[in-house]
């Protein structure tokens, strides 16, 4: 097993500790440089529930939409699934260059750490709402609903990890996430792009 039941549950339970803004969550996670490099085996438990999401995402997309592209909207397996790694490994190494000169080196490994757990999860409830709606039992404006809500609370969850892992001040968790959201965004742009066209 890549994870041990014991890092499971102590860095589940960091995350919510830091969702009520404690500081002493920090502890649950493995910040050595061998935690580092298995918490971005993370996206391996991740891809599923995102490519549900995906799915999902996608299908209200045309169902709202008045004019569907010839063809529909096909986001093969390999396309969603580089879409993730995109998201998954470009802040970080982006991150690390900028670490020293933001002067955050000696805190990167641990925030990494914290981030990736925080990424696994934010996306339950999404992947949750995802799967309620595919099966017919939320509409598409009850998905959209839950997702903003989620979305929300992963950006909070974001702040939290950055503020304290960091103990920096409001101004430089937001920018960390503001960076983070952005570089996400246009990553995706750029594979929709790609892969859908447009």
């Amino acid at each position: 097993m890549i994870f041990s039941g014991a890092e499971i549950r102590n860095s589940v339970l960091g995350v919510w500790y830091l969702f009520k803004g404690d500081p002493e969550g920090l502890r649950g996670f493995d910040a050595s440089i061998a935690g580092f490099w298995r918490s971005f085996l993370l996206v391996v438990l991740i891809a599923a529930p995102y490519l549900l999401i995906t799915s999902a995402q996608v299908d209200v997309y045309l169902e709202e939409m008045v004019d569907v592209p010839e063809g529909g909207v096909d986001l093969s397996l390999v396309a969603t699934l580089l879409m993730l790694a995109l998201n998954w490994f470009a802040f970080p190494l982006v991150l690390a260059i900028l670490a020293a000169p933001l002067g955050i080196g000696q805190k990167f490994v641990q925030y990494i750490v914290v981030r990736n757990w925080v990424e696994m999860v934010a996306i339950v409830p999404l992947a949750f709402a995802a799967l309620i709606y595919k099966a017919g039992i939320f509409n598409s404006e009850a998905f959209a609903f839950v997702t903003l809500f989620a979305t929300g609370m992963t950006f909070f969850l974001r702040f939290r990890a950055a503020h304290i892992t960091f103990e920096s001040g409001i101004a430089f968790a937001a920018g960390i996430v503001a960076f983070d959201t952005m570089l996400s965004i246009v990553l995706e742009m750029l594979a929709a792009r790609i892969f859908v066209g447009g």
